[in-house]
């Protein structure tokens, strides 16, 4: 898997205001299937979480990968949300995800913060949208 690490400047309006982010493209096999979670750990370790220790945003972008594994994700933000919980959230976007993605996204971000909690022998209740169009 191939994925490209860069950062940009950006201005967003704002006079004499540069923003810093962190883009990865996240690449797939030809059926846009991912499952390479050696790989995510380098991706982990090596952009993301250097990224928001240096506090930039990261945008992650999905627009190759249709379809994944759990523990691919898990392995991509597992630690990343465990370490900066859900502040974390606030410099994450995430682009270009498929329905399969975006739910798989949501699930190892609840799983991850805890979000899976039963009360009263209801259902577990889900934190939030996260895997948004952005």
């Amino acid at each position: 898997m191939d994925t490209k690490a860069t950062s940009s400047k950006e201005n967003c309006g704002w006079e004499n205001q540069i923003h810093m982010r962190t883009i990865v493209k996240l690449q797939a096999g030809p059926s846009g299937f991912t499952d390479d979670k050696d790989e995510a750990k380098r991706i982990r370790i090596g952009t993301i979480l250097p990224a928001l220790e240096s506090n930039k945003q990261i945008v992650l972008d999905f627009i190759e990968v249709k379809s994944s594994t759990q523990s691919f994700v898990h392995a991509l933000l597992g630690e990343v949300l465990q370490r900066f919980r859900e502040g974390a959230l606030n410099k994450l976007e995430f682009r270009n995800c498929s329905p399969l993605m975006k739910s798989l996204i949501e699930l190892v971000v609840d799983y991850s913060l805890g979000g899976f909690q039963k009360t009263d022998g209801q259902q577990p209740k889900q934190r939030r949208d996260t895997a948004t169009k952005r």
